[in-house]
């Protein structure tokens, strides 16, 4: 006996597949093919599917996995296990988020729409065809109380095990004499460019030159719309294991706020250090911002006035969009850097409304553009665009130098951080030291040795450019420092264990040359280095010194009193990196098992400045 069956074909821009299981999967009279379009019917329920999109009617619905950054009711939010969006014909959520069916069970909905608003690869639909003869919208309601938990849980859809999820749908529909329907449409393009950037990205979190002109030739050959490729670069970044657990937190905080209605200063501090990890991560800031954007939605956390580089990006971009052609002008190299210093400021200020208008800038460049068939507009916009991704990739280059310890800058990164600053240097030779360098040596959170490498660079860009350098010599200034790092950080791990268990034999000088030998010599035979300067084991003893001075002495007193001061101080003149400061407090606290609320006056007492990738946290009020 035949128990399912499957149809496979193209039409339009998709790929379908067609899923028949029950008594009469052995019928093939449920569907016909015209020229344009296939019909698959039975007992009451139709699915057209076109060249155009989809017309429906019946029993049934849709579903699709859910994207990152995509709007999800607060009921599905709450529920961690719910990684599917269902939608019932003729059903919607009242302002309660209620589900309302009706008997409205018709509908169409164009291929553009469906994987703008669904998935941007897969969606399904699916009905059930039986004998019923009641109300649709009782009928939906059985439905939707037999599969519907199944449906938003199941991960057989994510995973294409296509038999196995019609099983499961028919299993738990329950209803022997009733045979279910499901088709899946795949978008060709979409498809593709998904693939291809999941692939290249995964690897290592970022992508080559070559990966990128890569993904751009499949954006040109299926005409794939710029918001539609973040909407899926944005989903594949966040699936990145390493990636995911740092924003599923940062979504836990903002839920639990948002749920509570408030969000403490501890809860914000939360929120900044997340942000910080996530740059020392290498991960993208958009995660965070898509996450701050759906989420925060409707909940005031913080009313401000618009500042007035929001309103000068948004005139700046509006010019854009005048009727009268006279009024239509190219924007200037003036109107760039004031662009530019917006990113800039709404980077260091954690604004996500910048980056809303650069995609509602977006938005009304596509409409008009596909309004009018001319895409002129469209070609206005990336142009300007194209700063905005030259300032991100040198943001990130030089992020990874100054927060990532065992980052090798390559000839090729080198070169490509030139050329972007070759390019702005055309619109202001002081535009790059301004966004760029001078952030980064005064963020309290860069360390002295990424302080150094950052120093180091921007310097020997300039003897570059002046013909007084090459770009080897360059990288090998910076791989000297990198491998000082690394050697003082190994030092001070056997230091500091020696320290801790011989601590009176380190007192005087005689003692402390017996240490520096013994410790060269381990460097040595470990081939860790040629030698180890005297200089360099001098500053580790003097640091640990520091680190034991500020956690027997100085953290206490800070602690007691509540002066957030002396410990500001301490920071500020001791030379040591705040951010280690910070885990020896909290290993501080461990070891005590201290109050941790008053690590939490720690943190909020401090001020976040910029960090990697242009994040600037917000001082605790």
């Amino acid at each position: 006996m035949i128990h399912d069956l499957r149809l496979h074909g193209e039409i339009g821009p998709v790929e379908f597949f067609a899923f028949v299981g029950g008594p009469d999967a052995h019928n093939p009279y449920f569907y016909e093919e015209e020229q344009s379009r296939i019909r698959f019917f039975s007992r009451g329920n139709e699915l057209i599917i076109s060249d155009e999109g989809i017309y429906y009617k019946g029993t049934g619905g849709s579903f699709c996995e859910y994207m990152f950054g995509v709007e999800k009711p607060l009921k599905d939010l709450e529920k961690k296990d719910i990684t599917n969006r269902l939608i019932m014909f003729g059903a919607f959520f009242d302002e309660h988020e209620t589900v309302v069916f009706t008997n409205e069970i018709e509908g169409r909905e164009s291929f553009s729409h469906l994987f703008l608003q669904g998935h941007a690869v897969k969606n399904y639909y699916f009905f059930v065809s039986s004998d019923y003869s009641g109300e649709h919208k009782k009928r939906q309601k059985q439905v939707l109380k037999s599969v519907g938990k199944f449906l938003k849980r199941t991960p057989l859809i994510v995973e294409d095990r296509d038999t196995d999820f019609l099983d499961g749908f028919i299993s738990r529909l329950n209803e022997k004499d009733s045979t279910v329907f499901i088709f899946k449409l795949v978008h060709t393009g979409n498809k593709a460019f998904y693939k291809a950037f999941t692939d290249l990205y995964s690897p290592k979190r970022s992508l080559s030159y070559a990966e990128e002109n890569h993904i751009e030739n499949i954006m040109n050959k299926y005409s794939i719309d710029r918001y539609q490729q973040e909407r899926m670069k944005i989903d594949i970044m966040y699936k990145h294991p390493d990636n995911r657990r740092i924003v599923d937190e940062y979504r836990d905080i903002l839920l639990s706020g948002i749920l509570k209605d408030t969000f403490p200063h501890t809860e914000y501090a939360k929120l900044r250090r997340l942000r910080t990890l996530g740059i020392r991560n290498n991960m993208p800031i958009v995660l965070f911002e898509t996450l701050d954007e759906n989420l925060l939605k409707g909940h005031h956390v913080r009313e401000i006035d618009e500042p007035e580089y929001l309103k000068e990006t948004r005139s700046i971009l509006q010019s854009l969009f005048f009727k009268d052609p006279d009024l239509r002008r190219h924007v200037i190299d003036e109107d760039i850097i004031r662009l530019l210093k917006a990113k800039q400021m709404a980077y260091a200020q954690g604004d996500k409304a910048f980056e809303q208008i650069l995609l509602d800038t977006v938005r009304a460049c596509d409409e008009i553009s596909q309004k009018k068939n001319d895409f002129r507009l469209f070609e206005d916009f990336t142009s300007i665009v194209t700063y905005f991704d030259r300032y991100d990739n040198i943001y990130t280059l030089l992020s990874q130098i100054a927060f990532m310890e065992n980052v090798f800058f390559t000839e090729d990164s080198l070169r490509s951080l030139m050329g972007n600053k070759k390019e702005f240097d055309k619109i202001d030779t002081n535009l790059f030291e301004n966004l760029f360098i001078r952030d980064l040596l005064n963020n309290k959170y860069v360390t002295a040795y990424g302080k150094r490498k950052i120093s180091t660079l921007a310097k020997g860009i300039k003897k570059v450019s002046a013909g007084d350098a090459s770009l080897r010599d360059i990288i090998g200034d910076l791989k000297k420092i990198t491998d000082e790092e690394k050697l003082y950080r190994y030092i001070h791990s056997m230091l500091k264990e020696r320290m801790r268990s011989f601590y009176t034999t380190t007192d005087t000088k005689k003692e402390r040359d017996i240490l520096y030998k013994e410790i060269s010599r381990e460097v040595i035979e470990k081939s860790l280095a040629k030698e180890v300067p005297k200089r360099l084991f001098d500053k580790v003893f003097l640091d640990i010194r520091k680190e034991t001075f500020y956690l027997n002495q100085l953290l206490p007193l800070i602690l007691a009193n509540k002066d957030i001061s002396i410990r500001e101080d301490f920071l500020n003149n001791s030379g040591l990196d705040r951010f280690y400061i910070e885990t020896l407090e909290k290993e501080y606290f461990d070891n005590k098992d201290l109050d941790r609320s008053l690590l939490d006056f720690l943190s909020e007492g401090t001020e976040f400045s910029t960090v990697g990738g242009g994040e600037r946290i917000r001082t605790a009020e």
